[in-house]
């Protein structure tokens, strides 16, 4: 069973992964509820996890704040964005690969 990041290192920069049981709280601005989202100022992720959300979900949304974090970091993110959709397809992808493959087990 694959345990939830709570630091990641994404191109040499390392973000702090916190986990909130509201999605209120993922938003550091509390404006609005959200699934994750990515601080590229306090380098944190943050991610909404209630306890009953399947780990497969909770990866899904980090790889997809990862996804956010590696558009800023080479200069595309202006082509990555939420509104197409685009990152949360990849970010699904990459799950699906990953478990597919035995690289991380889900119960």
């Amino acid at each position: 069973m694959i345990e939830k990041p709570f630091t990641i290192n994404v191109l040499g920069i390392e973000y702090k992964v916190q986990y909130v049981d509201k999605p209120s709280d993922v938003d550091i601005f509390k404006r609005e509820s959200l699934w994750g989202q990515c601080d590229h100022w306090t380098r944190s992720i943050r991610v909404y996890d209630n306890g009953e959300r399947p780990i497969q979900d909770l990866w899904r949304t980090v790889l997809h704040e990862v996804l956010h974090a590696i558009a800023l970091t080479v200069h595309i993110d202006e082509k990555f964005n939420d509104e197409d959709n685009l990152v949360d397809l990849i970010a699904t992808a990459l799950v699906d690969v990953v478990v597919r493959n035995g690289w991380m087990e889900i119960e």
